[in-house]
């Protein structure tokens, strides 16, 4: 019998949106009959896979009163929704499980993405300042006490159970008082139907032409900056290779910096430490250029503070690109799937950038640096193993 699924997704962009839209086509795929509920409209080739789609309220707070919105606006349609369709099970996203609510007939999945239990240990030692500061650390110590909360509440309930997205978010959510038995572990998988290897030569041509820099021998790249993801950290220890190393590589930061405190700060770094031929910011980069950017990359790095399962790590190494990243989230599987242990940095303190200095200068050196593309995860490892648990793993 195929399962009928009622999938409730936020939206579809940035890393949530993006495991939201390619589990719809990897289901849509599979034979399963998907019912997608968003308040975005979702991408046309959902539609022309045959996914039916039913609009929702768009909620206009932010985290954490989005859940809370979310759910008065749209509980009524999404109950409609389930009385009209009688779906199998309902997948959602982090705390929109908060429909268990008022949804008890059906099933409820939900994905959490990331906890921010590592953030709100560090955060305070972030360079963002003034009012953004205060804005800054309210919002991610609500946001995970709030989410916590309701994952303790809801894993009580019957019918309602959450997939951690890494083995470390799975401990993490059983330590803030979820029930074990309720939580499932699957680790983000990539499309490795776009993200493939390439000619380096010709993706660094490419990436010189489109983003107008000049690319020295060695390219560093580092994906979705900001303040939870190191990348003033990235900053120092670009200072301290170039004056180990020499100043022929170039760094390439993709992505928008956050805070405009933090951005500035970051900025003033790169002038300070005279970095500006070394250091290029792209700023934002559409998702179909990313495949680029990590083909025409030497090393891709991961300084995070708190992860779930970053997508920019198994989307680099199915390009073939290996990735140095720390010991948080997903990335200690992602790096021992790959067998790259040796590029895992633990975080001992909140300045590592000496570590992070000494495992780029080691991944630069040694040549011989093996990894196992082929043990990459895929998105259709991800579905599989998602569809295993709606359809026949709920006890």
């Amino acid at each position: 019998m195929t399962l009928k699924l009622l999938h409730i997704a936020p939206f579809f962009h940035g890393g949530v949106g993006i495991v939201a839209y390619n589990l719809t086509k990897e289901f849509a795929k599979m034979g399963i009959e998907n019912i997608l509920a968003s308040p975005n409209t979702p991408p046309v080739e959902l539609l022309k896979l045959g996914v039916a789609y039913h609009g929702l309220k768009k909620p206009l707070l932010k985290d954490p009163f989005y859940a809370i919105e979310f759910y008065t606006l749209n509980i009524g349609i999404i109950k409609d929704l389930i009385n009209r369709e009688k779906p199998d099970a309902i997948l959602t996203h982090g705390p929109l499980v908060i429909i268990a609510k008022a949804v008890h007939e059906v099933p409820i999945v939900s994905i959490v993405h990331g906890t921010y239990a590592n953030e709100v240990k560090w955060m305070r030692n972030h360079p963002v300042f003034g009012v953004e500061r205060v804005k800054y650390i309210s919002s991610i110590y609500t946001t995970h006490k709030f989410d916590m909360a309701l994952y303790r509440l809801f894993t009580k309930l019957d019918n309602v159970y959450l997939v951690a997205v890494s083995r470390n978010t799975r401990r993490e959510l059983v330590e803030a008082g979820a029930l074990p038995s309720k939580v499932f572990s699957i680790l983000n998988g990539v499309d490795k139907e776009v993200f493939k290897p390439m000619n380096k030569n010709y993706a660094k041509t490419l990436v010189e032409e489109i983003f107008k820099v000049r690319l020295r021998d060695k390219v560093l790249l580092h994906v979705n900056p900001g303040p939870i993801k190191g990348t003033h950290i990235l900053i120092k220890a670009a200072a301290m290779l170039k004056r180990i190393y020499g100043d022929n590589f170039t760094l390439l930061i993709a992505g928008r910096l956050g805070p405009k405190t933090y951005r500035e700060y970051v900025e003033n770094m790169i002038r300070g430490l005279k970095l500006e031929e070394n250091v290029k910011m792209l700023g934002y980069v559409k998702n179909e250029l990313l495949p680029l950017l990590y083909n025409a990359a030497d090393i891709t790095i991961v300084p995070s503070y708190s992860e779930g399962a970053p997508l920019v790590i198994p989307e680099s190494l199915a390009c073939g690109t290996p990735v140095i990243a720390t010991n948080v989230g997903g990335n200690p599987e992602y790096l021992k799937l790959a067998h790259l242990v040796s590029l895992l940095i633990e975080i001992n303190r909140y300045d590592f950038s000496s570590s992070l200095t000494n495992k780029i200068l080691y991944a630069l050196k040694e040549n011989r640096v093996k990894y196992g593309l082929g043990i990459v995860p895929a998105i259709q490892d991800m579905a599989r193993s998602l569809n295993e648990i709606l359809d026949n793993g709920i006890p």
